[in-house]
């Protein structure tokens, strides 16, 4: 869920919104509208990026290292990018090269696919959930506008994913570790399978961050299966900017890698010196950035889940203020509270917020009172700074508090 919501955001929804007990998302389904809405069009090469966590980063740091690509003849390959879920609103989820489409090809895409969907039989006991209306209608305007690439950002899941109707020419891999599990199994080697069921034979490489045993070797299968290079990007890449946090530096660098990989399959190359100023316009928010709120309190949001990163955010958020006064989490009861609790333990002051109403918050109702969102983000900020972490929902309702600009991704170049 968004921060601010949008009137055509009815028609990504519905289907979801109108499930019954036992219904479950339909890939076939997904596919029917996909076609309707592409009409015969076949969409561009295609980069997919699965995991757990860093996602966006690495997709939208891919997205941009295509847009710095240089084809023989000259010109810059056009760049679609889908990812979930938005940031401030669901017009941050379709981007062409780094923009974010606008309110109004939103709601003509609404519109157009509320009729594709109308026109397709109903399948009993499926529906077209909302990340797969986001991909296959984002898949469909960004082909109609000419993208040369296209950058597609799972939305739970591979094989069981609607990312999976449109096969990939590389798959990029963020860390893989147990979360949906009642999802996508039970074990993490059982999530691994699924994310990586989206390689199949054509694609020409798995990138991957390294992984604990059990997923690199689900990883290497996946590809020795398809035929497909695996690439493990253990080092940063030198065309990233400084100062980022290692998580973010970690996650960016695999999205620089993937994209120099279907660069080269599109026949452009990445100079050096380009890409590095056109990295350095990706904006970033929720994944340690920092700002001002009003009043001027300083403030750094992240959308830290697990210990690991909650850890990542306090210590971006120390260095930057140089003290541990407040932080402000929101985290409900399927992540890991006690530990990311844990790992705010040096905080003066920790504050426990909710968002939405459709997630249960009783595990961190253990710990003390929990207050909206809207009610922690004004308490906090009565002190000199604040960390806000936790899901993307509540980083969502942070940026919306902030009023923080999530249209640009990246670009234009400088």
């Amino acid at each position: 869920m968004t921060g601010t919501h949008l009137p055509g955001d009815e028609a990504y929804f519905a289907e979801w919104a109108a499930r019954r007990p036992g219904d479950r998302r339909s890939l076939p389904r997904a596919r029917a509208v996909a076609d309707r809405l592409l009409a015969g069009a076949t969409p561009p090469p295609v980069l997919a990026v699965v995991g757990s966590k860093g996602k966006g980063t690495a997709a939208l740091h891919a997205a941009a290292t295509l847009s710095a690509a240089a084809r023989p003849g000259g010109g810059a390959p056009r760049v679609g990018l889908v990812t979930s879920p938005g940031l401030r609103s669901n017009l941050d989820r379709i981007r062409l090269d780094g923009a974010a489409i606008d309110v109004a090809a939103y709601e003509d895409l609404g519109d157009r696919l509320r009729a594709a969907r109308a026109a397709v039989p109903a399948e009993p006991g499926g529906y077209l959930s909302p990340t797969g209306a986001f991909t296959v209608a984002g898949v469909a305007w960004l082909t109609e506008r000419g993208a040369d690439a296209l950058v597609l950002e799972e939305g739970l899941g591979g094989r069981s994913d609607e990312v999976s109707l449109f096969p990939p020419a590389v798959v990029a891999v963020t860390p893989v570790f147990r979360e949906h599990g009642d999802l996508l199994g039970g074990t993490v080697e059982r999530i691994a399978e699924d994310l990586l069921g989206v390689v199949v034979p054509g694609t020409a490489a798995v990138v991957t961050v390294p992984q604990d045993p059990a997923v690199a070797a689900v990883v290497h299968r996946a590809a020795s299966a398809a035929g497909a290079e695996v690439v493990v990007v253990d080092a940063p890449d030198p065309a990233l900017p400084g100062g980022l946090p290692p998580l973010v530096r970690s996650a960016a660098g695999l999205g620089v890698a993937a994209g120099r990989r279907l660069a080269a399959r599109l026949g452009a190359e990445a100079p050096s010196d380009g890409l590095r100023d056109l990295l350095g316009t990706v904006r970033l928010p929720g994944r340690c950035s920092r700002h001002v709120a009003p009043g001027g309190a300083q403030v750094v949001v992240d959308g830290g889940i697990t210990p690991e990163a909650v850890a990542a955010a306090a210590a971006e958020y120390a260095a930057w203020r140089g003290v541990r006064d407040t932080a402000v989490v929101c985290l409900p009861d399927d992540k890991p509270v006690d530990d990311c609790l844990a790992a705010l333990a040096g905080f003066d002051r920790v504050l426990l917020a909710r968002t939405g109403t459709h997630l249960p918050f009783a595990a961190l109702a253990r710990h003390g009172a929990v207050l909206d969102a809207a009610d922690a983000l004004r308490e906090a900020a009565r002190g000199g700074g604040f960390l806000a972490v936790g899901t993307q929902s509540f980083v969502a309702d942070a940026l919306t508090w902030l009023d923080v600009d999530t249209a640009p991704g990246y670009g234009p170049r400088p």
